[in-house]
Parts: C-alpha cells; structure tokens; sequence
C-alpha cells in the first residue's frame, strides 16, 4: 500500500458514503465484496459478487472503450506495485469480439469499499448511466 494525502483524498471523494475496510496487496476472483483498485492514473471498482468492473478514468487520462461497467472474464493481474491486467465480457452488440481487456498504470492501493449500494456510475442492473 502507498498512502499519502492525495490517494486518502482521492478514496473519499470516490466512495461518497461508503466506508472502507482492510487493504490488500493484491486482488483475485476469490475475493468477495466491493474493491477500490487506485492506479497512478485511475481509479477501478470492482464488485466481486456482482462480477463487474469498472473504470473511473483520472484527472489526465483519457476514456477508454472498457470504463463502462462491464462483466469481469479473468483477472491476469492486480497487485500493488505492479501494472492491472484483467479481461471482460464484451457486450451484446460486440458480436464480434471474444473479450475486452484492459492494462492499468502501476497499482498504488487496493482497499475494500463497504456501504456502496452500486458501484458509482452504474444502474443496479450494472449499466453505465
């Protein structure tokens, strides 16, 4: 975990009124629950028990295809330290397309979120609103 006042700011203002809870140094598909992934450049919610993920981009980066919220497929990679490597469902009309993936920038935190009702930004049916 790399904590400082700028990555305790940035949690806060993402999480609203959820609470967090304990740390990891790294997440995987047998966890459970809401997770905040803070890259350098972004920050990444994943609802485990919802399978979906999804990307809230940073102040310099830019929006990318696979920020909506989107079903996890696998996760390659998520720990502190290193860069984030997972996949996802593509959508319905991505007939074409067997998965989406997505590279984040190094992983600064990964922290449970407790209270959320949903992630932010997604209808409870896991859309993008």
């Amino acid at each position: 975990m790399i904590e400082d006042e700028d990555t305790t700011a940035r949690i806060a203002t993402l999480t609203g009124t959820g609470h967090t809870g304990e740390d990891r140094d790294e997440l995987t598909r047998e966890q459970t629950g809401q997770w905040l992934v803070l890259s350098l450049s972004s920050a990444h919610f994943f609802d485990m028990d919802a399978g979906l993920v999804t990307r809230i981009p940073g102040y310099h980066a830019i929006e990318m295809v696979t920020d909506a919220g989107r079903p996890i497929r696998s996760i390659e990679q998520c720990k502190v330290g290193d860069v984030g490597i997972w996949t996802m469902e593509p959508f319905p009309h991505e007939h074409d397309l067997e998965f989406r993936w997505h590279r984040s920038s190094f992983i600064v935190r990964i922290v449970r979120v407790v209270g959320l009702e949903r992630l932010p930004g997604l209808t409870k049916t896991g859309c993008q609103r």
